[in-house]
């Protein structure tokens, strides 16, 4: 289904079959192709990358490819754009800053209703790690 090598544009039925996955699929998706990517995308607005609010709570979401970013129902709606962010980067600097300001986040979301897992920093930093070893 998902391309073997790192691709800049997804054919439909990738994306399709994408979001069609499970919550834990769409998980190791974004831990497989991440790391052979050596990157994941955010949803960047107008004021700067996207989080969302839950009660106290805030959580930035990421995906792992730029065309899947756009299948989350809130981009789709409005004016995001995909931003990729190194994998180098975001291990070194955005994962320690996340879990200084205990933000949560959210893996690969479509919906309110399918929001994908909710993960610390600290949890999908080891996950990247175990995956890359």
């Amino acid at each position: 289904m998902f391309p073997e090598t790192i691709s800049d544009k997804l054919a439909d039925i990738v994306v399709k079959q994408s979001t069609s996955l499970s919550a834990e699929e769409r998980l190791a998706l974004l831990l497989q192709y991440a790391t052979k990517a050596q990157a994941l995308w955010l949803a960047k607005g107008a004021n700067g990358f996207v989080m969302i609010e839950n009660g106290d709570d805030i959580i930035l979401p990421v995906w792992p490819h730029a065309d899947l970013v756009m299948t989350w129902d809130v981009a789709a709606q409005s004016d995001v754009t995909p931003e990729q962010v190194t994998l180098s980067e975001f291990l070194n600097t955005w994962l320690p800053g996340l879990q200084a300001n205990q933000t949560g986040i959210c893996v690969f979301p479509l919906s309110q209703e399918d929001a994908g897992i909710f993960m610390t920093a600290e949890e999908l930093k080891q996950s990247l790690e175990e995956e890359a070893k």
